[in-house]
């Protein structure tokens, strides 16, 4: 078999949206690939900087210097002079870090945070443009939605210990959700630095996974919830309409008293939340996975 030659390029954090496209293209035996970008080890710049266990390390074929990760649109000849082979594919997964145009048939970039980093620069350098968030698309762009790893986000059958759960950066809006919820009588897990498998056990204790997106924006913190198996409270946005159906695969509020309300319909008829949870499961275990996204990439660049 002829495989193909993928290059994936960005930030090596221990835990990066670009690592869950990395897993995807090592689940497919048609693709030989290689890996390069600033390596930070088991550390990462969240709430200030802290380390993550190790056994989420990455190490990348050709780990470059953490210092790098604060210069962004390098020349890519130190590294082209040292690959195995010229790739059919430099596949650029960008959080804040990219090269240049390299040497490649066929060069795509990725962008994985359209709602707080400026990409102009990046759509010069390379033949496809993904973007992951419609709102923030630009002319020639291509929409490349959020998606979830079903090798990390799954349904467990675990006790719940927790009403609710909400693990990530705890912006103002989420907080005062969260507040308004403790201070209704419920249990709500909201913390930061849980990833992969014990950011999969804290959301399957849960009965009911939050969701608030700050920028109104269609985050993967939606796909991961229901690839999870669990029902979704969510604040509505303007995107969720383009893949999902309120009533039939979540639940959704415009105000903290309207989700305290959401919220107390998924406590209260524990069936009703999980047959919810269920048909979410089926629909984006179908359509919305990071494999059917990387199959999107290879389709487009390779039709």
């Amino acid at each position: 078999m002829n495989k193909m030659k993928i290059i994936v390029s960005g930030l090596f954090y221990p835990v990066t949206m670009m690592g869950y496209f990395i897993r995807a293209l090592e689940r497919r035996d048609d693709v030989e690939l290689f890996l390069v970008g600033p390596y930070t080890g088991d550390w990462i710049p969240w709430g200030g900087g802290m380390r993550l266990p190790f056994k989420y390390v990455k190490t990348p074929n050709i780990p470059l210097p953490r210092e790098l990760a604060q210069q962004p649109g390098l020349a890519p000849s130190f590294i082209e002079s040292r690959l195995p082979w010229k790739p059919d594919l430099w596949l650029q997964i960008d959080a804040g870090w990219w090269l240049q145009r390299p040497d490649a048939e066929v060069v795509a970039h990725i962008a994985t945070d359209p709602h707080v980093l400026d990409y102009d620069k990046q759509r010069g350098q390379c033949d496809y443009f993904f973007n992951m968030q419609r709102s923030y698309m630009k002319e020639g762009d291509i929409h490349l939605p959020y998606a979830f790893d079903p090798t990390v986000h799954r349904p467990l059958d675990m006790q719940k210990e927790y009403d609710g759960c909400l693990v990530g950066l705890q912006y103002e809006t989420r907080t005062q959700l969260v507040k308004a919820l403790f201070e209704a009588g419920y249990i709500v897990e909201y913390s930061i630095g849980a990833v992969y498998d014990e950011f999969n056990v804290l959301y399957n204790k849960s009965r009911v996974a939050l969701n608030w997106s700050s920028l109104l924006d269609l985050n993967a913190r939606t796909f991961e919830a229901m690839g999870m198996g669990i029902p979704l409270l969510t604040n509505r946005i303007p995107a969720l309409d383009e893949f999902f159906e309120e009533g039939e695969h979540y639940l959704g509020f415009d105000s903290v008293p309207e989700a305290v309300r959401q919220f107390g319909r998924f406590i209260d008829v524990p069936s009703s939340a999980q047959y919810l949870a269920d048909d979410a499961y089926k629909e984006v275990i179908a359509k919305h996975t990071y494999d059917h996204r990387i199959q999107q990439i290879l389709d487009t660049v390779f039709e």
